[in-house]
C-alpha cells in the first residue's frame, strides 16, 4: 500500500484541525468553571438562606422564652387578673428588637434576629422573627395564649379549717348576758372564770369546749338557778389560733401610680387633672365608670344619694384610694372582680349607702388600711369581704356578707336587721354583740360579749374570692394553663 501524499492545497490542514480542538477544549474548560462556580454560589446562597430561617427560629425560640419565664413570675407575684395582665402586656411589648441570642460569626457575617411582638387582644400575642444572614432573610412567627388562672387564695395559703360546726372561737373570756347561741363555742383560756353567764341565754344544738388543763367548775362562772349550759368536753388542744393573726401580714397597699385618662365623665361625673373622681348629681342608676387596668384614684368622692357602677369589663380589677367619702352606693358590673383599698380616709357622708347591693359577695372586697376607727353606721349593706388591718370597727344595723377580717382591737356590732351571714376574724379584738345584731356564720375573736336580743348561729360562708386566704384549696396549675404557643410557621 502506497503512502498518500497531501496535495498541495491540503497543507495548514492540521493547524485549523488542532486549534478546533483546543476551542472546543477552551469552551469546555470555561463551561465546566462556569457551571462549578455557579454550582458553589448556589450552595452559598443556599446555606445563607437556610441558614437564615434557623437564625429566625431560635431568635422566635428564644425570645419566647424568655416571654415564658416572666410571665410565670407575674402569675407568682400578682393576686389579680387585671394586674397579672398588665404586666404581662409590658413584659412581651420589651421583647421588641434584636433576639438576646448572640448567633457569633459566620463565614465572615453575624447572624441576626430581629423581634417584634404584637398584641392582639390581653390573652393572645404573636412573636415574629425576622432572620437575616448575608443579605438573606427568612421570617418565622409564633403565636402564644396567656391566661390567669384564679388562684383562690390570692396568694395566702388559704383560711385555716374550722372545727367542726363552730359558731364561736375564743383566745380569752366569753361573756354572755342574753341572746341566743348556735353551734358550737371553742375557748382556749384556762383562766378562772373566763366563761361568764350573768343573764338567761338559750343555748341550741351546742357544745363548749375547752382545755383539760382547767375544769369545768374553774372555767364556768353563771347564777346558781340557770340551767341550760351548752354540753360541755375537755380537749388536749382547743383549736389552733395561731394561725389567724398571721394572715394580717399579708395585708399592703399595692404598688400602684397608674391614675385613670384624663377624659370628659359625663354632666356631673367630674375627673380633675390630678386623677381625683367625684360624682355631684344624682342618677337613679349611677355613674358608670369603666375600668380598662388597675387604677390609683387619690380622691374618689359622691355627693348624698349619689352613686357610682363600675364596670370591671369581666377581669379582676383594683382601685387604689388615698381618700374614699361616699354618699351613695357603689354597684359592680361585669363579670370581674372589684377591690377597693383606701389607705387613709374612709367616710360615709349619708345613712343608707349600700356596696354591691345585689351582687355575689365573691365580687368584692373593701380593704381599710387607715388608722382612725372605721365607722360602718351608715352603712346598710356590702356584699362583700371587708378588711381592716389596724384600726377598730363599729357598726349600726349593717349588714355584711362575706369574710370580715380586722386587726383592730375593738368590734362592735349594734342594732338589728336581716342578719349577717359573716366570718369575723378578729384575733386581736373584743368583739361585742349589742342590740338585736344577729350574725349566721362564725366569729373569731380575743374576747367575745354578747347580750340583749342578739343571735349568733353556726352557718358555713363561702370565702372563695377572699384576697387574703379562703378556705378553698390553693390553684396549683401547670405552666401550660398559664402560657402555651402555637407552633412556629414561615410567613
Amino acid at each position: 500500500m502506497g503512502i498518500k501524499h497531501l496535495r498541495k492545497d491540503e497543507k495548514g490542514s492540521g493547524l485549523v484541525l488542532t486549534l478546533m480542538v483546543l476551542l472546543v477544549l477552551s469552551v469546555l474548560g470555561v463551561s465546566i468553571g462556569t457551571l462549578t462556580l455557579g454550582s458553589y454560589r448556589l450552595s452559598d446562597a443556599n446555606r445563607d438562606d437556610t441558614s437564615a430561617y434557623y437564625v429566625a427560629e431560635a431568635g422566635a425560640v428564644a425570645a419566647y422564652e424568655e416571654i415564658q419565664s416572666k410571665v410565670l413570675g407575674a402569675y407568682e407575684n400578682n393576686a389579680t387578673e387585671g394586674s397579672f395582665y398588665n404586666q404581662v402586656s409590658t413584659i412581651v411589648t420589651s421583647q421588641n428588637g434584636q433576639a438576646s441570642v448572640d448567633f457569633g460569626e459566620q463565614f465572615g457575617t453575624e447572624p441576626t434576629a430581629k423581634i417584634a411582638t404584637v398584641k392582639k387582644d390581653s390573652k393572645t400575642y404573636t412573636i415574629t422573627s425576622i432572620g437575616e444572614v448575608d443579605g438573606k432573610k427568612r421570617t418565622v412567627t409564633k403565636q402564644f395564649t396567656v391566661t390567669w388562672v384564679e388562684k383562690n387564695t390570692g396568694g395566702g395559703g388559704g383560711l385555716p379549717t374550722l372545727p367542726a360546726n363552730a359558731a364561736l372561737l375564743t383566745q380569752g373570756k366569753i361573756e354572755i348576758t342574753n341572746g341566743t347561741l348556735q353551734g358550737n363555742l371553742y375557748i382556749n383560756s384556762v383562766e378562772p372564770k373566763s366563761f361568764q353567764i350573768s343573764g338567761n341565754p338559750t343555748f341550741t344544738s351546742a357544745t363548749l369546749f375547752y382545755s383539760n388543763k382547767t375544769t369545768a367548775e374553774e372555767l364556768l362562772d353563771y347564777p346558781s338557778w340557770y340551767n341550760k349550759l351548752p354540753k360541755l368536753e375537755a380537749k388536749d388542744e382547743v383549736w389552733d389560733f395561731g394561725t389567724y393573726p398571721g394572715l394580717l401580714n399579708q395585708i399592703s397597699a399595692p404598688n400602684m401610680t397608674e391614675k385613670l385618662p384624663v377624659k370628659k365623665m359625663g354632666t356631673h361625673m367630674v375627673q380633675d387633672v390630678d386623677g381625683n373622681v367625684k360624682v355631684t348629681n344624682y342618677q337613679a342608676v349611677g355613674y358608670e365608670l369603666k375600668l380598662e387596668s388597675d387604677v390609683y384614684i387619690p380622691e374618689m368622692t359622691s355627693n348624698s344619694n349619689r352613686s357610682f357602677s363600675i364596670d370591671t369589663g369581666g377581669f379582676n380589677r383594683t382601685i387604689l384610694v388615698d381618700a374614699l367619702d361616699l354618699g351613695g352606693d357603689i354597684h359592680i358590673e361585669g363579670e370581674g372582680t372589684l377591690t377597693i383599698v383606701v389607705k387613709n380616709s374612709f367616710n360615709i357622708n349619708n345613712g343608707g349607702v349600700s356596696f354591691n347591693k345585689d351582687g355575689s359577695q365573691s365580687k368584692l372586697s373593701l380593704v381599710y388600711l387607715g388608722n382612725s376607727e372605721l365607722d360602718l353606721g351608715k352603712i346598710k349593706q356590702i356584699n362583700g369581704n371587708v378588711i381592716v388591718k389596724n384600726a377598730g370597727v363599729k357598726t349600726n344595723n349593717t349588714i355584711i356578707n362575706g369574710v370580715f377580717l380586722t386587726g383592730g382591737s375593738t368590734v362592735q356590732l349594734s342594732g338589728g336587721g336581716a342578719g349577717s351571714n359573716m366570718m369575723l376574724i378578729a384575733p386581736n379584738a373584743a368583739v361585742t354583740l349589742t342590740g338585736s345584731y344577729s350574725i349566721n356564720g362564725t366569729v373569731v375573736a380575743k374576747t367575745f360579749e354578747m347580750g340583749g336580743g342578739t343571735r349568733l348561729s353556726y352557718q358555713a360562708i363561702n370565702t372563695t374570692g377572699f384576697p387574703f386566704g379562703s378556705t378553698a384549696p390553693a390553684a396549683d396549675p401547670e405552666q401550660e394553663d398559664i402560657i402555651s404557643s402555637d407552633p412556629i410557621i414561615e410567613n
